[in-house]
């Protein structure tokens, strides 16, 4: 049966949002070949290409099962030469720009990687630090586009055997080419201090961040991602006025 070639830029917020593992799932559910990839303006480039039938249900999957973060603004499409693509591969991004997206914003933590914290069972128990595709900083740890590891902040932080397997397993939804990925055993880690910047010995230095607030007289700064918070006990009248 003959095969059709199309070559697609999609452009939204459609980077750190895992949308070209979502692409790849729907290429091979459609049996269509081809590649999909990054480009230097946080647009994305697609090729495509098997039978009419195929690439159309391609076309179809590509507008009705997105993921939950990602919001298509605009598709350029055109029709192309096929290049007898044996599968679909995700390619390597580029700094070619045409379109120009959004760069996604951090987004809360999803019930899924929520459920892996408080799971006794869990890698991720009480793990602060757990995202996937669906979740998780973006904006705050890149430092530059195309939205790949090695250009945010959690280059820092080579993957485990473990995150790294689910990082390459193509049937893992939400942790396949997910970037910013990481688990207690490879990824940042969390510690208290003094006032003075001393290191406070403890098993669990949010719980005893929290003990400490709740005693009152103590104003903790937290700092995350974007910058400090600070913390007290609202009711506690002294450690409200202090300077």
């Amino acid at each position: 049966m003959e095969k059709i070639a199309v070559r697609l830029r999609v452009s939204g917020v459609v980077q750190g949002v895992g949308f070209r593992p979502f692409i790849h799932r729907i290429a091979r559910r459609s049996n269509v070949g081809g590649y999909v990839r990054n480009l230097g303006g946080s647009e994305v480039e697609i090729h495509v290409e098997g039978t009419l039938d195929n690439v159309l249900l391609f076309l179809h999957l590509l507008e009705k099962e997105k993921p939950p973060p990602a919001i298509i603004e605009e598709i350029e499409i055109e029709k192309t030469e096929t290049q007898n693509f044996k599968d679909f591969k995700i390619l390597k991004s580029s700094f070619e720009s045409k379109l120009y997206s959004m760069i996604p914003p951090d987004i809360g933590i999803c019930k899924y990687c929520l459920e892996e914290i408080l799971d006794p069972k869990s890698r991720w128990y009480m793990y602060p630090f757990n995202s996937c595709a669906w979740c998780g900083p973006r904006f705050s740890i890149m430092e530059k586009v195309p939205y790949d590891r090695e250009y945010t902040s959690m280059i820092d932080f080579p993957l485990c055997s473990e995150c790294l397997k689910e990082y390459s397993d193509q049937n893992n939804i939400r942790r396949f080419h997910a970037q910013g990925i990481s688990c207690p055993k490879c990824g940042p880690k969390v510690w208290l201090t003094d006032s003075r910047g001393e290191l406070i010995l403890s098993k669990n230095p949010i719980f005893e961040a929290a003990k400490l607030i709740d005693e009152g007289g103590c104003i903790i700064a937290i700092k995350g991602i974007g910058g400090f918070h600070i913390a007290s006990l609202a009711t506690d009248d002294d450690v409200v006025m202090k300077e």
